[in-house]
This record gives C-alpha cells, sequence and structure tokens, in this order.
C-alpha cells in the first residue's frame, strides 16, 4: 500500500472544492492545482479557510484551450509516475475523460484513480479513540492562543501523527515548512517539552 499520495487537482472544472482534502492530507502528500485564466476565482470564505494551511499544495499554470489543461496534467502525471511509481495519484475532477488515463495506468499496476467534487465532501465524523482526544486536549493546552483554534489544532495534530519521537527533527522541519520558520519554530518550541508525553498518548496505528 502507498504511503504517499499525489492529487492532480482540476481547477477548471471543481473550482475551489479541492479545499476539503487539507485537513486530512498528510504533510508528506503532494497536491498540485492545475489552473488557467478560465480556473474560477476563489470567495473570501473558501480563502479564509485555505490561508489556514499554508504550503500545503503548489501550483502550475497551464496554457488556456480546449481541453488544454486536461492533456497538461496528464502529461505531468506521466512525469510524477516516472519519478514516484510507488506513490498513489488521484486526479481531482468531475471529468469523466481521466477514466481512460485511470484504467491506463492501472493495467500497469500503478495506483492510480479520479474522484469526484461529491467525493471531496468529508464524511460525518466518527467519535474519536479516548486516548486521540486526550493527545489532543494535551497539545491544545501547550498551544498559544493564536494556534489553538480547531483548524490549527487539527493540522498540527495531523502533522505529529506523521512521526514519532525519533523524528523530532522531521517534525520540527515540517512545521516550519508549513508555517513558516519563524511561526514554525515557536510551535515547536511550544510542545517540545510534552512531545514524549503527547506520543505516548496517540494509539499505534
Amino acid at each position: 500500500m502507498a504511503n504517499r499520495r499525489a492529487y492532480l487537482v482540476d481547477t477548471e472544472n471543481i473550482g475551489s472544492a479541492w479545499k476539503e482534502l487539507l485537513p486530512i492530507k498528510s504533510s508528506k502528500d503532494l497536491m498540485i492545482l492545475f489552473f488557467t485564466e478560465n480556473s474560477p476565482g476563489i470567495s473570501y470564505m473558501d480563502l479564509d479557510f485555505i490561508r489556514r494551511y499554508p504550503s500545503s499544495f503548489d501550483m502550475i499554470l497551464c496554457n488556456p484551450g480546449k481541453n488544454g489543461l486536461d492533456f497538461q496534467l496528464v502529461s505531468y502525471l506521466g512525469y510524477l509516475i516516472r519519478s514516484a511509481p510507488k506513490t498513489e495519484y488521484i486526479i481531482v475532477s468531475n471529468d469523466t475523460g481521466y477514466d481512460a488515463v485511470v484504467k491506463f495506468w492501472s493495467s500497469r499496476e500503478t495506483a492510480v484513480k479520479r474522484q469526484t467534487r461529491s467525493e471531496l465532501t468529508l464524511p460525518e465524523k466518527k467519535e474519536e479513540a479516548k486516548d486521540r482526544v486526550e493527545a489532543k486536549e494535551m497539545l491544545k493546552n501547550l498551544l498559544s492562543e493564536e494556534y489553538s483554534d480547531d483548524a490549527h489544532l487539527e493540522g498540527i495534530f495531523r502533522i505529529i501523527c506523521d512521526y514519532d519521537v525519533k523524528q523530532l527533527q522531521k517534525l520540527h522541519q515540517t512545521l516550519q515548512k508549513e508555517y513558516g520558520q519563524e511561526a514554525g519554530g515557536a510551535i515547536y518550541k511550544l510542545i517540545k517539552p510534552q512531545i514524549r508525553m503527547i506520543y505516548k498518548a496517540i494509539p499505534q496505528q
């Protein structure tokens, strides 16, 4: 099973619906937004949500034209598969034209699938395990007010869960990548004294 995913987003087709992936996207995952001058604009409400997850995606400007973005996305998909064949690739679009590409790569034992706009809607949250709730509460008590809201708490907890107590340097680097050198360093400094206790509270996968 692939331990990394790459989301290739057709913004002309789904607009800003891709934002629903940000809370569940692992820090190891790759997200690329393919856009043209024809991609729809983003509302202020969506923008306010997206800015809570800095450094979570890359953007590629494509040349416009009939099916232009589609061909450029598929071309880049082939490039990525060549460089990282073990990654799971997800084309985010309602366009069924991509299904032929999905079948092509799937028949070659490469993990490629398409995810529609409606599938981006986050499933109803199941009740979290008691130990995860306790770990989050512990984390929330360590963070400053600026970073203790639900969006930041979920994002920071997600990053912590991507590593373990033996990978604190990588955890530090990822926090700096996600939140910026200064803010990421400050967050790490706040949680470091209790990080071992947090990892003890997090259930093993």
